[in-house]
């Protein structure tokens, strides 16, 4: 089954694909709701999209478009993965920070100098980056695939590996200057053209959900301000809120204005409105590429899942030659059907397991992605000390999650980025600290 099939099938059954859609994303988020403190928190984008994703693999079995076999594959995979996220207690809820009595007196000092510095590296490295990006290859928002921006193999994915970890670093700590300190004239000049700048780079990438990320720091900032502060910020979380807001309300329109351009070629809503509905169904593209007609038997990814899942570091540091790696799974699905390997489906941890494991082996995978995942998200949010350099090396960490459920061998990508770029940044800022500031 090929997207024009599966199109004709959910035509054919309309009904039954929006009421198992909308069952799926209310039971996923009745489950989760502990977990989700927030629209703005990246864990219900996280969620949602999984129910989004998951009520596709019910309606192929509803429709006898799979084998009972995948289905019950399906079962036990998510089951496990559900019983090793709950192994970590859930972050308190906003409410529960802004009470006096939640928050320790002890804060862990930091120097400001050093935030100052580690903010403007992280900066002009992400400016720096982002435009060489354009000069080299051009805007990703025009290109065929935005994916092969920094592929190729000729070294140029490291400008993409600093684009990815400064710009992280650079708008986390761009929104701590903003509502948490005080600046002077001149750096908020710099600030808002900072803003400016990385609001501009994420419509030209392509990506139409990137400006929900600045959503996403801005929240992770709170909740780490929150938990040095407690009540203290109460007025200057509502300041943010606002901000928040504003950004959702202008991704909306964005969201369609960058779908025209990539996908119709032409300015025509009704176009433009079809391509992004049909955009939502197939967040469980994987499923219904892969699953029918038992296509994921006969796809070419190789036999190691840990070759799959350890692609990027195993080639990046020349563990394993590169032409020895196997084709990225979601590739090899596109490949399958229509002979292209520049771009595929989210290989989704579910799908990941049925690839290379057998029952036993699907469910152990799957339990062991549940688990870190909620390390990253929950544990790792307490055992952070309690100052805005902690708070931005979390949020780098932390913000992936939302590849996590979606394509476990992308976290692995993103957070290696972050081990080969953050020493870099680190070592810049204390040799600037120690020239301007004699430590």
């Amino acid at each position: 089954m090929n997207y024009v099939d599966f199109f004709l099938l959910a035509e054919n059954n309309v009904g039954l694909l929006i009421l198992l859609t909308l069952g799926a994303v209310f039971i996923y988020l009745i489950i989760y709701r502990k977990y989700i403190l927030s629209v703005f928190d990246p864990m219900f984008f996280a969620i949602v999209a999984s129910g989004l994703a998951n009520s596709i693999v019910f309606y192929l079995y509803f429709l006898d478009q799979i084998r009972y076999y995948y289905f019950q594959s399906f079962l036990i995979t998510e089951v496990c993965f559900i019983l090793g996220f709950f192994i970590f207690k859930p972050i308190k809820s906003v409410s529960f920070y802004l009470s006096n009595k939640c928050v320790s007196k002890k804060k862990s000092s930091y120097d400001k100098n050093f935030i100052t510095i580690m903010f403007y590296w992280a900066s002009v490295i992400h400016v720096i980056s982002q435009i060489t990006t354009y000069a080299v290859v051009g805007l990703p928002i025009l290109m065929e695939s935005r994916l092969t921006a920094y592929s190729g193999g000729s070294g140029f994915g490291l400008v993409g590996r600093f684009v990815d970890v400064s710009s992280g670093i650079g708008i986390f700590l761009l929104f701590y200057r903003m509502f948490y300190c005080r600046p002077t004239s001149l750096n908020k000049i710099y600030n808002y053209l900072y803003l400016f700048f990385v609001i501009i780079s994420f419509i030209l990438s392509g990506n139409k959900t990137n400006l929900l990320f600045l959503i996403y720091y801005l929240f992770i900032l709170n909740m780490f301000m929150l938990k040095i502060d407690g009540a203290a910020i109460e007025q200057k979380i509502k300041k943010t809120l606002r901000l928040q807001r504003l950004f959702l309300f202008i991704s909306i329109p964005l969201v369609f204005a960058i779908q025209l351009i990539t996908s119709t070629g032409e300015v025509n809503f009704n176009d433009s409105m079809l391509v992004l509905m049909k955009r939502i169904v197939s967040f469980g593209d994987i499923y219904y590429l892969t699953l029918p007609n038992d296509v994921i038997s006969q796809l070419a990814i190789g036999q190691s899942s840990l070759l799959q899942l350890f692609k990027d570091p195993l080639g990046v540091l020349r563990i394993v030659p590169w032409s020895e790696l196997p084709i990225d799974s979601g590739f090899a699905v596109t490949d399958y059907h229509f002979g292209i390997q520049t771009a595929g489906p989210n290989p989704r941890y579910n799908y990941f397991a049925m690839l290379y494991y057998d029952i036993l082996g699907q469910g152990i995978y799957c339990f062991l992605v549940g688990v870190v995942i909620s390390f990253i998200r929950n544990k790792l949010f307490y055992l952070m000390p309690k100052n805005i350099f902690f708070g931005c090396i979390y949020a780098s960490v932390s913000i992936n999650i939302i590849y996590a459920f979606q394509d476990m061998p992308t976290l692995v990508l993103h957070l290696f980025s972050i081990v080969l770029v953050l020493p870099v940044i680190l070592f810049l800022t204390l040799i600037t600290l120690r020239v301007t500031h004699g430590r």
